[in-house]
């Protein structure tokens, strides 16, 4: 499909009960999509928050809002456990008695040492030191053997004593220490110091904690003590700092900003019904649009996909980038799709696709009156700045067109808003111009790329495939000259006549110069390049004949794919020759005997453009005045009547809007050019 085709339709456009059904389809599909990604709602700034880090901004509550704050509830719990004191058991008396029933047998285990006729001090003392559990130092247990039997006894009965007096009192193992530290205290005074000393060195080791956290009942106090503290609540006021920028982001602080909503919006049926809603008026409006000022779009379903998935494309990075009514909001640069559309498609529906994006940012993405009349200005711009490109300077200067706009009208909303800052107009300003550059460029890929994608062929392509340095062409040069003259002239009478009815007159003259592509496999078939005057086909059946001469067909389009020819460019070679005849071997072979009258046709299709046919015509012309050198505009005329009327009366017109009032044009054009070149010349005098 040529960019922007339907600019050269002629109303009135039928569009038949399939076409609506299509379009219908489409919108539905459409209207959903955008409703999805209008009511999609992407993650915020606040959203991104992380506990223990630094806030990137300052985050205002929006609304007034009390709520139940876990972290302070928690925090209360917490302190009121606190407070809760460990329970432990009382005293175990069977371990008191355990401990005194060791100091006793252990006491009496070293009387026996000492009284032990058969081992000397060394032995009694390794004796007692292999005693299990028994750390007191060497020096202690020296002094105990040494001891006179009298002092032994007492230290013994003293320390027993001492043992039983100490495990009658609470000791806890966080406590051991203050216990241990009052047996000294427990020893009486009648002994010497000596012996004390002795006394409450064997009594220390042998007391040891006699109480135990009881873990049950302590945690059932705690239970009891978070229990009797309620629900804390805390209030925000509209307005008021939930979190500032550079202060780390606490608990409490995620906590309120999703009892606010920022955090984790909670949804409501409404908050997916009315972007629903919206889309589906949208693309009511963006169709009333299209059917009342260019209808034509409606008969194309690639040019309708493409409308579609530029307008979701860009409504669908506007959700993602413009969060807020930042300077990044004014560089998002609507205009290129306004753009794109206008070079692929037209301005007017380019407009339309304009007024759509400006609402659904304006609206759906970013409420803003300001980005909303932003967008539209910009968009419209760029969609009336650029149409039929032929040269990619083209973009920049429609960019320069949108920056230009987007400049007065940034400066327009600061002085609206009594800005004084130049920091700030220094920033909107930049993204009004890079707005303007960005659409520029986003425009030139995006028409290359979408136009590639959805068949189209622009102006610049054209433009390109039109260089006689393109290979295709120079292949033709070489091994078919002849060939390559005609075509040149076929699409001179090509544009000329597609310039007269208003069809596409670039698109029609490049095709032109590859219709006939296919005889340069076999270039001496043909009769323009037999240079040497020898036919080939002298000396073959007819039949044989018209087959190699429709081949040309097969090989062309073989050719044109090879080399990468768009695809509604190589239509044109198959459709110039339609369902029409092989017309002089067909005569020839119907003068002997009746023939098989499909072995002489083109296997088509007819033309199914207005652009096909005029080729097909000009072909036709051309080759014809050639042969027959018409001296007069009589002559040619009437050899451009019977071209027309042949081709009407073979029914090769019927797939195209082609009407009767653009035949009579075509021919008129034909007769302009072929006049040019068929005119008679002055005969010079010899030896001039």
């Amino acid at each position: 499909m040529i960019a922007g085709e339907w600019a050269h339709a002629r109303p009135p456009v039928v569009i038949a009960r399939r076409d609506w059904f299509r379009a219908g389809i489409l919108a539905a599909v459409f209207a959903l999509a955008l409703g999805a990604l209008l009511a999609f709602q992407p993650l915020s700034d606040s959203l991104r928050l992380e506990p223990a880090k630094v806030s990137p901004k300052t985050l205002l509550a929006p609304e007034r809002v009390t709520f139940a704050s876990f972290a302070h509830t928690e925090e209360a719990r917490a302190k009121a456990e606190i407070l809760v004191k460990d329970i432990y058991d009382p005293p175990d008396a069977n371990l008191a008695r355990e401990r005194v029933r060791v100091a006793r047998r252990v006491l009496d285990y070293v009387d026996s040492l000492r009284h032990d006729p058969y081992s000397d001090f060394a032995a009694k003392l390794d004796g007692v030191q292999a005693i299990p559990a028994l750390t007191l130092p060497t020096l202690t247990l020296s002094r105990t053997l040494a001891l006179e039997e009298n002092v032994f006894h007492r230290v013994v009965s003293e320390t027993v004593y001492v043992v039983d007096v100490a495990m009658r009192d609470e000791i806890r193992p966080t406590e051991f220490s203050a216990a241990s530290a009052k047996v000294p205290a427990r020893v009486s005074l009648a002994l010497s110091a000596d012996e004390a000393d002795l006394t409450a060195q064997w009594a220390r080791a042998f007391i040891a904690p006699n109480s135990f956290l009881n873990p049950l009942r302590t945690a059932e106090q705690h239970a009891i003590a978070r229990e009797r503290v309620g629900t804390v609540y805390r209030t925000i006021e509209k307005g008021e700092a939930v979190v500032r920028e550079g202060e780390i982001v606490s608990p409490l602080v995620l906590e309120a900003l999703e009892a606010l909503g920022i955090l984790r919006p909670r949804p409501s049926v409404s908050d997916y019904l009315r972007p629903i809603l919206f889309a589906l008026i949208l693309t009511a409006l963006l169709g009333v649009f299209i059917f009342r000022l260019q209808p034509a779009v409606l008969l194309h379903p690639r040019a309708m996909l493409l409308l579609v998935v530029t307008l979701i494309g860009f409504t669908a990075a506007g959700k993602g980038v413009v969060t807020d009514k930042s300077a990044l909001a004014f560089l998002f640069p609507v205009p290129a799709a306004a753009m794109i559309i206008a070079v692929l498609l037209d301005a007017t529906t380019a407009l339309g696709g304009a007024l759509f994006l400006a609402l659904a940012i304006g609206y759906g993405v970013q409420p803003s009156l300001e980005l909303t009349t932003y967008a539209l200005v910009g968009g419209i711009v760029g969609a009336l700045s650029l149409g039929r490109i032929e040269r990619l300077p083209a973009f920049l200067k429609s960019g320069a067109y949108v920056a230009a706009a987007n400049a007065g009208l940034i400066a327009l909303f600061q002085f609206a808003a009594a800005e004084t800052d130049g920091l700030v107009w220094g920033q909107f300003l930049l993204a009004a111009l890079a707005n303007g550059a960005l659409a520029g460029l986003i425009a030139i890929g995006g028409v290359f790329a979408l136009g590639r994608l959805f068949g189209f062929i622009t102006s610049l392509e054209l433009l390109d495939l039109a260089r006689p340095e393109h290979p295709l062409l120079q292949k033709l040069l070489q091994e078919a000259p002849g060939t390559y003259h005609h075509s040149l002239i076929v699409g001179q009478l090509a544009e000329q006549a597609a310039q007269r009815i208003g069809a596409d007159a670039l698109f029609v003259r490049v095709g032109a110069y590859y219709h006939d592509v296919g005889k340069s496999d076999n270039p001496h078939a043909f009769v323009e390049n037999q240079l040497d005057s020898v036919n080939i086909h002298d000396t073959l059946e007819p039949k044989t004949s018209a087959a190699i001469v429709i081949d040309h067909v097969a090989s062309g389009l073989a050719l044109a794919k090879k080399h990468g020819l768009p695809r509604r460019l190589r239509d044109l070679i198959p459709q110039h020759h339609g369902t029409t005849h092989a017309a002089y071997f067909f005569r020839k072979a119907s003068a002997g005997a009746p023939v098989n009258e499909n072995d002489f046709r083109y296997p088509g299709p007819k033309p199914q453009s207005r652009e096909a046919a005029i080729l097909m015509l000009a072909d036709g012309v051309e080759a014809t005045t050639r042969a027959e050198r018409p001296a007069s505009p009589d002559q040619i005329r009437a050899i451009i009547d019977r071209i027309v009327q042949e081709r009407l009366r073979d029914g090769q017109f019927e797939e195209c809007e082609l009407t009767l009032r653009d035949l009579e044009q075509i021919k008129n054009a034909f007769l302009d050019v072929l006049q040019g070149l068929f005119h008679s010349r002055i005969k010079y005098p010899e030896g001039r």
